[in-house]
């Protein structure tokens, strides 16, 4: 097979627009408690890639598991069609998986800890809990782990820290992506197989308009600063665009495929408000852009 050939179905595999979801989670728990002068540059790129690694992993992990019902429903992707072998994709999961541990040895005992936790959130989903009622709960659970990965060089200190506001932050950051990914992956129960209502529909997206309550009051309070309000208006934007769309046009499969795929792509624009309420507006319209290459990539590879 062509060697470009080859590579694209291994991009596909790793769904490669949505890896760049990984290290804004990063970035937003960590400048959630580390001011930007502050800032270890080797630390923050060593959680960055160990985010990668272990987001890697699990879209990985996940295909692996559910190759079977995939030869049924979605038989052209890569495991299923057999372009990649299940051998090759369970080396590849697993090797991710353990470098991703790894690496985050150099910055220190916590990070280690919430990285092992992080891992067996992940096999957990996608060996038992993905098609149970926890499934979302611990979809969920892993990305707020992933947003706590990015806090965890300062976790000892905010222990015995009297700066409650920063306490109060990380866990607003990180519970906030914990409700958001719940409503995706409720939602992306009725991309396949599924019986949809406008009233079965709604309810992923109530739970969002839930979350962007909850920051605003947060701002309003002085857990962020105003500089939060440029992205919060284009993410709040977005939700109500896809909000409408697929209420009001289009609630079949392809319908409810589209707002799941600008809903995962979207997480990096709620990162970027988290981000501006923190660090500033210019770190936040910097992670911003990562949406770029993410919206480039998922015109040629799927999404969900």
């Amino acid at each position: 097979m062509p060697a470009l050939f080859v590579l694209r179905q291994y991009l596909l595999l790793v769904r490669l627009p949505n890896t760049f979801t990984a290290p804004s989670n990063i970035l937003a728990g960590y400048f959630a408690v580390i001011p930007p002068s502050y800032a270890n540059v080797s630390h923050l790129a060593i959680l960055i890639l160990s985010s990668l690694l272990l987001y890697l992993s699990g879209i990985v992990f996940n295909d692996y598991c559910d190759i079977e019902e995939d030869r049924k429903e979605r038989p052209f992707r890569p495991l299923p069609s057999g372009k990649v072998t299940k051998q090759r994709a369970f080396i590849i999961a697993a090797a991710s998986m353990l470098a991703g541990n790894i690496l985050v040895f150099a910055v220190g005992a916590t990070s280690v800890v919430i990285s092992i936790i992080l891992s067996a959130t992940i096999i957990a989903y996608n060996y038992r809990l993905k098609q149970t009622i926890a499934g979302p709960f611990t979809m969920g659970a892993a990305r707020f782990l992933n947003v706590s990965l990015g806090a965890t060089p300062v976790f000892p200190a905010l222990l015995f820290s009297h700066n409650n506001i920063l306490v109060v932050r990380i866990m607003l950051v990180s519970v906030s992506v914990f409700l958001y990914v719940i409503a995706i992956s409720i939602l992306s129960r009725m991309e396949i197989g599924a019986t949809r209502s406008i009233q079965t529909v709604r309810g992923p997206f109530f739970i969002i308009f839930a979350v962007i309550t909850m920051i605003i009051f947060a701002g309003l309070v002085g857990v962020f600063q105003i500089d939060f309000v440029v992205s919060l208006t284009l993410f709040a934007g977005t939700v109500i665009i896809t909000f409408k769309q697929t209420i009001f046009k289009d609630y079949s499969s392809t319908g409810i495929q589209k707002a799941i795929k600008i809903m995962v792509l979207s997480i990096i624009v709620l990162d970027s408000v988290f981000l501006s309420g923190t660090a500033g507006l210019y770190y936040g319209l910097a992670t911003l852009l990562l949406i770029i290459p993410s919206t480039v990539l998922a015109r040629k590879l799927y999404v969900t």
